[in-house]
C-alpha cells in the first residue's frame, strides 16, 4: 500500500467513529474515543505523509492520554486520577533520555511507552471492572484493538531500534507485520464506542 491509502484507511477509521455518536453507549465514552482517534490521525500524517517521528510520536502521546481518561471516566467506583502523574512521568523520562543519548525520538519513544503501557493496564482493568457503564463487549473490543496495537508497536521497535545504536539495518522482517497489526487494531477502536446491544439506556447513561 502507499502512505497516501495507508492514511486514507486511519482516516475511516476516524469518520466510522465520528459517525457511532448516532449509536453510542454513552457521549462522554465516545468523545474521548474520537479524540484519541484525532490525534491518532494527526500523528500518521506525520508519521506515514511526512515522515516526520518527532512530530508523529509526539501527537501519539496525546492519544494514549484519551484512552486512559476514557477508561478512568467510565468506571463508576471512582479511582484516584493518574493521568497528570503520568504525564509528569513521562515528561521527565523524555527530557533524561533527551540529555542522555542527544536524541529526541528515543526521548519521545520511552515517554510513549511509558503512557502505552499505562494505557494498556487501565483499560484492562477497566475490562473487569464490575462498575461501569460501558457493556463488556465494548470494553473487550478496546482491549482487542490496543493489544493488536502494542503488537504494531513492538514490530516498530523492532524495526527501529537497532539502528539508533549503531546497527545498519533494524529487523527487516518485522516491516510488513506492522499494519498488519496496525490497521486491524484502528478499525476494532473505532467501532468500541458502539451499543451493540438493542436494550435501551437511561439518559444518565448516555451522558
Amino acid at each position: 500500500m502507499t502512505p497516501e491509502i495507508k492514511f486514507a484507511f486511519i482516516a475511516a477509521c476516524f469518520a466510522v467513529a465520528v459517525l457511532s455518536f448516532f449509536r453510542c453507549n454513552c457521549k462522554k465514552d465516545w468523545a474521548w474515543l474520537v479524540g484519541g482517534l484525532a490525534f491518532t490521525l494527526g500523528a500518521d500524517y506525520f508519521l506515514v505523509l511526512q515522515n516526520n517521528h518527532v512530530s508523529g510520536v509526539a501527537v501519539f502521546l496525546f492519544a494514549h492520554v484519551c484512552y486512559i481518561e476514557r477508561a478512568m471516566n467510565a468506571m463508576k467506583q471512582k479511582i484516584k486520577p493518574v493521568t497528570k502523574r503520568l504525564g509528569i512521568v513521562a515528561i521527565a523520562l523524555i527530557f533524561l533520555f533527551v540529555l542522555h543519548t542527544g536524541s529526541v525520538v528515543i526521548g519521545l519513544a520511552i515517554g510513549y511507552a511509558v503512557l502505552f503501557v499505562s494505557n494498556l493496564v487501565v483499560n484492562f482493568r477497566h475490562l473487569t471492572c464490575r462498575e461501569t457503564r460501558i457493556p463488556k463487549l465494548n470494553r473487550a473490543l478496546t482491549c482487542a484493538g490496543l493489544v493488536l496495537f502494542a503488537l504494531c508497536d513492538i514490530c516498530v521497535m523492532l524495526f527501529n531500534l537497532p539502528q539508533y545504536f549503531g546497527a545498519y539495518h533494524g529487523l527487516t522482517a518485522v516491516f510488513p507485520l506492522i499494519w498488519v497489526f496496525y490497521l486491524p487494531s484502528q478499525i476494532i477502536l473505532a467501532v468500541t464506542a458502539v451499543r451493540f446491544s438493542r436494550e435501551k439506556m437511561s439518559i444518565a447513561e448516555l451522558q
